[in-house]
This record gives C-alpha cells, sequence and structure tokens, in this order.
C-alpha cells in the first residue's frame, strides 16, 4: 500500500513485535522500517528522517535507554515512543526524562498501538510547525524596515512572549502574550531598560550576557523560571547578529508552561504509584515462594499451602489492579471512538445482577432486583455500561457482611432513569464521600477492614457516567450502608 501519512521505525529484539507492528501500521497507511537492535536502529535514524520511533528497552547490543541518549544528540525532530513490559515501569519514567514522548506497555492490542502512533504523529506535527514558526519569527525580526508591519503582525498574533532589546538594554518590542505573562502594558515596557522591568535575576543575567558576548553565529541560552505569580516561564534568548557579526541586541522568548508542568508531576507521581503499586505485590509473592523454592516450609504442608493461597490473591490483586488501569484508558478515548446505541439498561443491569448472584449467595447475602415496567430505551455503550454498574454491585457485595442485604433498583423518571445499588455495608465516612470518586482513593475503613481494592473502580464508573451525559452520587452513613445512583438521560423520541 502507498503511504504519504508517516514513516515509523520499529527497533525491538522479538521478530514477532516488528512484524505485529509493522503489519498493522503498513493496513493503515504508514511507511515502516524495522531494526532488530539498538545499533542497526541508530545506524538507520542517522541515514532516514523519521517521524516516530518505536523501540524496546530491553535489548541486546545497544538497549532502548542508551539509544535514547545518542538519538538527543542527534537533534532530529522525531517522536520516539518505548515498548516497556508492565514490570519496568519505572524504566518508562526514566525514558521520559531522556527525552522518550510516550510509552507503550506490553501486551498491547492494534488499537492502543495506532492510538499511540496518532498522537505521536499530532505531537510530531505540532513540534514541525512549531520549529517552522520559531525560524520565520527569527528571519522577520532581521528583515528590512519595509517588512516591519508584517513582522509585527506575525509577532503579536503569536502564543509565546516576544521581547527585543536592543544594544543599549533597553525593551524595543513586547508582543501581547509577552505582556500577559509578564504583566507588563506595552507603554510601561516599551523605551525602558530590561532592568527597571524584569525582576528574574537569572532572566536578567542571560540577557546581559546574550549583549555582551561577541558570536559569529546564533546562540541560544534556554532556561526556566517561576514568576511571583506562581507561573512556570520557559525562556530562549538569542541575540540579533548585524551583517558585520556585531550583536545589536538580543530578543527573548517566553512559554507560559505552568500547565504542562502540572501535567508532567501528574502523570510521574501515577507512575510512581503504579510502579509502587505493582512492586509491593510482586515482591510479597517473590518471597512466599523463595520460601518453598528453598525449602524452609518442608513438612509443614499447611504453611505451605497458606503461602500459595497468599500468593495466589495478590497475583489476583496484581491482575484486578492491571485491569482496571486498562479500563480506565479504555474510557478516556475519545467518545467518537465509542460505538454508541439504543440499550435497554433493564435487560443490562438483570444481566450483571445475574452475573454476581452466586458471589452474593456464597457470603449469604440477599441480593434483590426491582425494575420499573416499561422501561424506556437509552443511548449508551453496552460494554461501558455493564463495566459500570459491575464496579458497584461487585462493591456493594465486597463491602457488606455475610447475611447483609444488596438492593438493585431501576425507576423512571420524566426524562431520566435511576439506577440505585443499595447495600447494609460498612458505609463511608462523610468526609471520605468528598474523595470516594477521586483515581486509587479508598476509604480508611475499607484499608483498616483489610478489604481489597484498587481504588479505581468508582473512578472508572463515574467517567462511564459522565461519558453518557449523566452523573453518579452516594448517600451514605458508617456501619450503615451506602447508595449509589447513577442518573442516565432517556432517549427522547422523534
Amino acid at each position: 500500500m502507498a503511504t504519504t501519512e508517516g514513516k515509523i521505525l520499529i527497533i525491538d529484539d522479538e521478530e514477532v513485535i516488528r512484524s505485529g507492528c509493522r503489519q498493522i501500521l503498513e493496513m493503515s497507511g504508514y511507511s515502516v522500517d524495522e531494526a532488530e537492535n539498538g545499533l542497526v536502529g541508530l545506524d538507520k535514524i542517522k541515514k532516514n528522517d523519521y517521524d516516530i520511533v518505536l523501540t524496546d528497552i530491553m535489548m541486546p547490543e545497544m538497549d532502548g535507554m542508551q539509544l535514547l541518549e545518542e538519538t538527543s544528540r542527534l537533534q532530529k525532530e522525531m517522536v520516539i515512543i518505548v515498548i516497556t513490559g508492565y514490570a519496568t515501569l519505572e524504566n518508562a519514567i526514566t525514558a521520559g526524562r531522556k527525552g522518550a514522548y510516550d510509552y507503550l506497555p506490553k501486551p498491547f492490542n492494534p488499537d492502543e498501538l495506532l492510538a499511540k502512533i496518532e498522537r505521536g504523529m499530532e505531537h510530531r506535527l505540532h513540534l514541525h510547525e512549531v520549529q517552522m514558526l520559531r525560524e520565520e519569527r527569527d528571519r522577520n525580526m532581521l528583515e528590512c524596515s519595509n517588512e516591519r508591519a508584517r513582522t509585527l503582525t506575525i509577532i503579536n498574533s503569536m502564543s509565546e512572549g516576544v521581547i527585543a532589546i536592543n544594544r543599549q538594554g533597553q525593551i524595543v518590542l513586547i508582543n501581547p502574550m509577552a505582556s500577559k505573562i509578564m504583566r507588563l502594558s506595552e507603554g510601561r515596557a516599551i523605551g525602558h531598560t530590561f532592568d527597571e522591568i524584569i525582576r528574574n535575576p537569572d532572566l536578567k543575567k542571560s540577557i546581559v550576557d546574550s549583549l555582551q558576548e561577541v558570536q559569529e553565529d546564533l546562540k541560544t541560552t534556554r532556561l526556566q523560571f517561576d514568576t511571583i505569580y506562581g507561573r512556570a516561564i520557559e525562556a530562549s534568548i538569542t541575540p540579533i547578529i548585524d551583517e558585520n557579526k556585531e550583536c545589536i541586541g538580543t530578543v527573548a522568548v517566553l512559554i507560559d508552561v505552568t500547565e504542562e508542568k502540572k501535567i508532567e508531576k501528574m502523570k510521574s507521581d501515577f507512575m510512581s504509584y503504579v510502579a509502587h503499586e505493582l512492586k509491593a505485590p510482586l515482591g510479597a509473592i517473590e518471597g512466599y515462594l523463595n520460601l518453598i523454592i528453598d525449602g524452609i516450609m518442608a513438612g509443614k504442608p499447611e504453611t505451605e499451602r497458606e503461602m500459595i493461597i497468599r500468593s495466589r490473591d495478590r497475583a489476583h490483586a496484581l491482575i484486578a489492579l492491571i485491569n482496571d488501569l486498562l479500563d480506565l484508558s479504555r474510557i478516556d478515548r475519545k467518545k467518537s471512538l465509542k460505538e454508541m446505541r439504543d440499550l435497554d439498561i433493564g435487560e443490562v443491569v438483570r444481566e450483571t445482577v445475574d452475573f454476581y448472584r452466586n458471589r452474593a449467595d456464597s457470603k449469604s447475602q440477599i441480593l434483590q432486583l426491582d425494575i420499573d415496567d416499561n422501561v424506556p430505551v437509552i443511548r449508551g455503550n453496552r460494554e461501558d455500561l455493564s463495566r459500570l454498574f459491575a464496579n458497584l454491585i461487585s462493591n456493594a457485595i465486597k463491602y457488606t457482611p455475610a447475611q447483609g442485604k444488596v438492593t438493585v433498583n431501576v425507576k423512571r423518571t420524566n426524562s431520566h432513569i435511576r439506577v440505585q445499588v443499595i447495600d447494609t455495608g460498612i458505609g463511608i465516612s462523610r468526609e471520605a464521600q468528598k474523595n470516594i470518586f477521586d483515581e486509587f482513593y479508598r476509604a480508611q475503613n475499607a484499608v483498616a477492614k483489610k478489604i481489597t481494592g484498587t481504588g479505581l473502580g468508582l473512578s472508572i464508573a463515574k467517567k462511564i457516567a459522565e461519558d453518557h451525559h449523566g452523573y453518579i452520587d452516594v448517600q451514605s452513613e458508617e456501619n450503615v450502608g451506602s447508595t449509589f445512583q447513577v442518573t442516565l438521560p432517556i432517549l427522547k423520541e422523534e
């Protein structure tokens, strides 16, 4: 198939991964090259221009980390996505710090691969556009005076802040974005020296160095600093060199990266949390197995069996965490990727209740279902809604003691359907109810009673409800029980 969409290099020592990814990507219109290790991949990167490089971390000859270090020196505009297993999330964090754009955990399916590639191509296009804009800006700053009006129009329309300073240190240009970032009006800044206007000492020093240093080529100084208003700013300071190779001024480009920093920290914290949550149970399983393998439990069949059961339970908890993370990833995809159909919500709830009836029976619980007659259809994704009600019903059974009761009601109002899951369980404190739908949050009474859970189920349920233009809320009292209510709009008849 002829391709024009993008050029991709796959670096992995596993042929099945390379060939599988190649087949998927070529079917989607991409041009694909392969390399069996980092050295071969680096050689191809030097000879070709790729939009995206998919690379494994653990490889012979040259691993993914070494490859990242080498490619960073090439200064090529390409997006690198590392392929990693679940047990190497800490390596993924390190790879991000070395310049990787994103990571793709093994195992992955074609949709996950294509979603990563599409986001990478969008990022690659953005980098290219930004670079072109910066080059255009630099050229226009050095154009003749009859081009000044056009140049100012471009600069004033930029999403980056621009401050131009002459050889005497006076501000001769400041665009609206720079005024916004530095909280300065153009009238206050133009004609004044940068020493009077700019407060950050690091930025001042970089501007002084740029004006004083004799340079034959444009040399850009980059730094980051925080403003007194709590904003994180990334600055690039470049001297303006005339035809005689003399510095006649300097230009500072300012970018507000506050939100990017927040997202980066959230991503780092998330990765660290997940790595910790995976590492702890794996360590416990390894410890139990080592005791059994070393023969320390020989002659103690009951103790040995107990350790195996604990290992199994830990493994089940790991699988539950991984499944919830995958669910969270699926829920966060664009709504346009989800198939929405007319659904009988009563049927979806009934199937879910029937699935969990045996679990309730094993705890001698009463699981009761009450559905109004003639419940109208709604518009939704059956798989997602099944996952939502499965989370609520399984939680109700899990947090309700033996001999308790779980009631599921499906009722309609004039414009909505309300699904209630009512239990007689341990309940949730008023303080914990404020955070119960946050990712990884678990109420203290559940932790104290050593009831296992990932803290992701209710977060997933909330996202699904919102994707269906509905909402979920809770009413609860400790040691009495909880009522979770999902409200979804009815599909209006034309």
